[in-house]
């Protein structure tokens, strides 16, 4: 029983799905490291203790805005979250919703004035990212996530937010922040196309008109290869070394979605992808590597003892 009610206290941290930090993690670090987007190991010295603690300062700004909307869509998602066996903390209970909402305001509170202590435009850009992925994204008047041209343009926006958050910690806010993410944006956006493949069925006795539902596994699968194609050929352009490596890594596990054809083949390209570029960047930060390993065991061990659930894994489902 003390056991139980031990694990039990760890659904607070847990239901945060702290493992979907680290796509947000990489893609800030992409904006972060932009200024040495051609040199991949090492752009400034690991042991420069005061550039390693802003950095994690980010991090975990970042994370509470992150933690608080992944509650918030968690809230909206009950119903579909149970249909689609999916997570269960607050679907089945585990967390009430009042327990739930009650953490979403203590981390909306941190997040916000944790940013704006930085520095007024990152914490002007994670306010409007709750905003977005919090709010406009799960409830009324928008539920942009049960539209599909408004959830694609929410997730896009998503991607585009991290890597913002990053680029202005460095320097200041020009035009360049809008081309230098085109590589990670049209990266993140055929990964988005890939997600919503695994939840179309219950999407569809919802009634949420996804691209997933609308245009079948195939045609999505197309159209996310096209988003795929759009990245590289900007980093390309752009002279950007680090984002063609990782989508060099990743091109053998994009391709082979197109002719599997399967959801299984889309899933394995969306997590060996985010490997891939969590990997890259550790090239430039060493420190990330181990926060890796510790985000990644940790969750795995939680969740096989409190659920006896394999979480997560890099298998196709």
């Amino acid at each position: 029983m003390g056991k139980n009610r031990l694990l039990a206290g760890f659904d607070y941290i847990f239901v945060l799905r702290p493992m979907l930090f680290f796509p947000g993690w990489s893609t800030l670090m992409a904006g972060f490291y932009i200024t040495s987007k051609q040199r991949l190991i090492l752009p400034h010295d690991p042991l420069n203790l005061k550039a390693s603690v802003y950095l994690l300062e980010l991090f975990a700004v970042f994370a509470l805005a992150m933690g608080a909307s992944f509650l918030l869509n968690q809230i909206a998602d009950v119903d579909s979250d149970l249909k689609n066996k999916k997570l269960f903390i607050v679907s089945e209970g585990y967390l009430s919703k009042f327990q739930v909402g009650i953490e979403t305001l203590v981390l909306l509170v941190l997040s916000v004035a944790g940013g704006f202590l930085l520095s007024f435009q990152v914490g002007l850009l994670v306010s409007v990212f709750i905003l977005l992925t919090g709010y406009m994204y799960n409830y009324r008047p928008f539920i942009m996530k049960d539209h599909p041209l408004p959830s694609l343009i929410a997730n896009g926006l998503m991607g585009w937010l991290a890597f913002a958050i990053g680029w202005v910690a460095v320097q200041d806010a020009s035009w360049a922040l809008v081309y230098d993410a085109f590589p990670y944006f049209f990266l993140n956006t055929a990964l988005y196309f890939y997600t919503t493949l695994p939840d179309a069925d219950g999407d569809r006795r919802s009634h949420k008109n996804t691209f997933a539902v609308i245009l079948g596994i195939e045609k999505l699968l197309i159209l996310a290869f096209m988003f795929y194609m759009a990245s590289v050929i900007s980093a390309i352009v752009l002279k950007d070394w680090t984002a063609l490596l990782i989508l060099t890594l990743a091109a053998p596990f994009i391709s082979a979605t197109l002719w599997k054809r399967t959801i299984q083949s889309a899933v394995r390209a969306t997590k060996f992808t985010i490997l891939f570029f969590a990997l890259i960047m550790c090239l430039k930060w060493p420190l990330y590597f181990i926060l890796m390993v510790i985000g990644f065991y940790s969750t795995r061990r939680y969740f096989k003892l409190r659920f006896n659930f394999d979480y997560p894994n890099f298998r196709g489902n």
